[in-house]
């Protein structure tokens, strides 16, 4: 056997090696560098644009009301995806109390890293989320810059920024993280990365169901909520290493598509300020709040189209919106004026899409230091579970990192098996000797139309069962010939991997959620089952074999129940 430094083309000796260069990713590297530490990223796109935010973001969620206490207030964020869910907890209690501790401190710290928190008005802009009853703030940015400013901090304080590198798996020893390997989507160079601490801020799932409208474009990776490059990458290689994933049953809560100019954001008409779009049947009948079920039952019963109309804006609304939506999709706009359709005057019709993304609250399992079930590895972001989408990523990042000198003080000096980074580096690498074999976007979307298919709004045993056998047959027949012509498309083929093993998870967990609640609904199980009240599934992988357990997710710690605030 080769050792691991003939294997390699390059190696990389660090404390903290950091997957993922979004809005997560960066402030980690960069506050974890700040404490001394010696930090390696990894970002399979440019750190300058890449990740969730890439082209900009305009809320940021996670801040505590100074006047509610704590504990109230990690209740309520436990009851926040009641609309997705349904009733119940998601995600360890002490997590919510952790982020909803530190917000502040980490707004200070973002401040320092050099983003400008204020809105377009040079003031800091709050307003309440009239989902979690008040109980929770919004911070409006207008941030269409946010990531080269961010790229710019971290490079400025000595990270070593490796743009361009794909992960592809986790190095492990004795039961703890040790690294990873990668490679260069340019040039086809493989790394071993030693590390004492690797966090994983990749993400969420992305690409697993059908993109946006027009469904027809079969090769399209245009999501709302997420952009192409986002595949689960650090979820599925935490998976592989022995981490546990939470809530890979539950799909994604965008369920809504304004039919009339897809790029626009529903959320846009639904809860900025506290002013809501009105949604209205086709006959006019007024609609106090839409979920997926109710326009499922307009739609049998002949009430639709449905409409939300934004004629009742103020001017003063209208523009700040419009200042909102340019930071995600401003051409819309443009596109939208050119077509004579003005948002004072029309209305805009609504449809609902199959969930086309994970963006909500899968994810790796995590406590309230960030760490994963697996040792030395650490997950932030919308990588971990329950932090979710445009959530709190940059307080959990901040939050994560100022912990990490402590964690890789206690961690030994990292010791490869030269046997697992030699089967890691075949495994890679195998698409490029495969010289008439599948394209790695037509596997891609094979799997998304199984997915979309068979547990895309309506889910029954049967549907997917049969989901299940067809990636079956995806895996065995068509993933031994993914195909690579070169480096990037070698890229596509890991990607490809990860989203079969990941929708593989979402099947099986939808398989063993035998009931309907919030916007999940199993067409065979239609009542809500108490039995699942308060109950998460997680999934792992132990001595080679699927593990799915259903239990209850940590309470929040006595000590944090009792304070005031």
């Amino acid at each position: 056997m080769m050792a691991a430094q003939e294997m390699k083309d390059k190696l990389v000796d660090t404390d903290v090696l950091v997957v993922g260069g979004g809005i997560a990713g960066c402030p980690t590297a960069y506050k974890a560098a700040e404490k001394g530490l010696r930090v390696t990223l990894i970002e399979k796109s440019k750190t300058e644009r890449s990740g969730h935010a890439g082209a900009g973001i305009d809320t940021l969620l996670g801040w505590p009301l100074l006047d509610v206490p704590l504990p109230k207030q990690v209740k309520n964020w436990e009851g926040r995806v009641e609309w997705i869910n349904g009733k119940g907890r998601f995600c360890d209690a002490n997590i919510p109390y952790t982020i909803y501790k530190g917000a502040y401190w980490a707004l200070e710290e973002a401040e320092k890293m050099g983003l400008d928190m204020t809105w377009h008005n040079g003031q800091i802009h709050w307003n309440r989320n009239r989902f979690w009853e008040d109980q929770e703030r919004q911070m409006c940015v207008h941030w269409m810059d946010v990531k080269p400013q961010m790229a710019r901090a971290v490079h400025k304080k000595g990270v070593e920024v490796l743009d361009r590198v794909m992960l592809v798996d986790l190095l492990t020893n004795k039961g703890r993280v040790v690294g990873a390997t990668a490679v260069n989507t340019r040039t086809g160079q493989f790394l071993v990365i030693k590390a004492k601490a690797v966090v994983v801020a990749s993400g969420p799932l992305a690409r697993s169901y059908d993109p946006e409208q027009p469904l027809f474009y079969k090769y399209k990776m245009k999501y709302h909520g997420a952009p192409g490059a986002i595949a689960g990458d650090g979820l599925a290689a935490g998976y592989r290493a022995g981490a546990e994933l939470a809530n890979m049953d539950v799909g994604n809560c965008w369920g809504f598509r304004l039919r009339d100019e897809i790029t626009v954001p529903y959320g846009q008409m639904v809860h900025r300020d506290g002013i809501s779009g009105r949604w209205r049947t086709w006959d006019g009948m007024m609609i106090p709040f839409l979920t997926a079920p109710l326009y499922t039952k307009l739609e049998r019963m002949g009430r639709d189209p449905i409409y939300v109309d934004t004629i009742h804006f103020p001017e003063d609304y209208q523009a700040r919106c419009e200042v909102a939506l340019a930071d995600e999709r401003l051409v819309s706009l443009m596109a939208c004026a050119q077509r004579g359709f003005d948002p004072h005057t029309h209305r805009w019709e609504l449809m609902v899409n199959m969930p086309h993304n994970f963006t909500t609250i899968c994810g790796l399992v995590i406590d309230e230091t960030f760490q994963t079930t697996l040792k030395g590895l650490f997950a932030v972001g919308d990588a971990a579970s329950g932090l979710a989408s445009c959530g709190p990523g940059i307080q959990s990042a901040f939050l994560c990192a100022d912990g990490l000198p402590a964690a890789v003080s206690e961690a030994s000096e990292p010791v490869l098996d030269e046997g697992q980074v030699e089967s890691q580096k075949k495994s890679a690498f195998a698409p490029l000797a495969v010289k008439d074999g599948t394209e790695p976007m037509e596997f891609e979307c094979a799997v998304r139309w199984i997915n979309s298919r068979y547990v895309g709004e309506f889910k029954s045993e049967g549907k997917i069962r049969e989901g299940l056998k067809r990636l079956d047959s995806l895996k065995r027949r068509f993933l031994p010939e993914l195909m690579a012509t070169n480096p990037h498309y070698l890229m596509r083929c890991l990607e490809a991997r990860n989203l079969l093993e990941l929708t593989e998870l979402h099947l099986r967990g939808c398989l063993e959620r035998k009931e309907s609640r919030g916007n999940y609904m199993r067409t065979d199980y239609p009542e809500t089952d108490p039995a699942r009240d308060d109950m998460v599934t997680y999934q792992s992988v132990k001595s080679g074999q699927p593990i799915l357990e259903i239990r209850k997710p940590p309470a929040l710690k006595p000590e944090y129940a009792e304070e005031a605030n």
